[in-house]
């Protein structure tokens, strides 16, 4: 399997193609139990990583921040979608290293970016 690229994350670099991303055929209904998770797990990302953009309790937020991206790496590994769980993976570590002021932008095109892969995956398996 090649390894794909997620450093632009960081920088806010080039991303590789949403459609690149592949699903194990043999998921079957699994996967769009993953795609319901995630895309549950997406909508809190976002709410607190607006939160923490406003200032409101942001080492809570922050916290929030952590542990949404923690999971969705640990259930994007259970289900076999390596380049979703690296990607979760490197923007654990970008949120720790990248000043503050970019964490919010980072978020933002991180769940963009999950938002649409698992979308395309999700048509696919029809």
């Amino acid at each position: 399997m090649k390894t794909r690229d997620f450093s632009g994350i960081r920088t806010g670099g080039a991303l590789p193609d949403v459609n690149e991303i592949r699903a194990s055929e043999d998921l079957g209904e699994l996967l769009m139990e993953y795609v319901d998770s995630t895309d549950s797990m997406l909508e809190e990302l976002e709410r607190a990583t607006l939160a923490y953009e406003s200032g409101m309790n942001q080492q809570e937020n922050a916290a929030i921040i952590r542990r949404v991206l923690h999971k969705m790496k640990g259930e994007a590994s259970m289900v076999g979608m390596d380049d979703i769980s690296q990607f979760c993976h490197q923007t654990e570590d970008a949120f720790e290293e990248i000043p503050e002021n970019k964490r919010v932008d980072m978020l933002l095109r991180f769940k963009d970016w999950i938002f649409s892969a698992i979308q395309i995956l999700s048509q696919k398996s029809k």
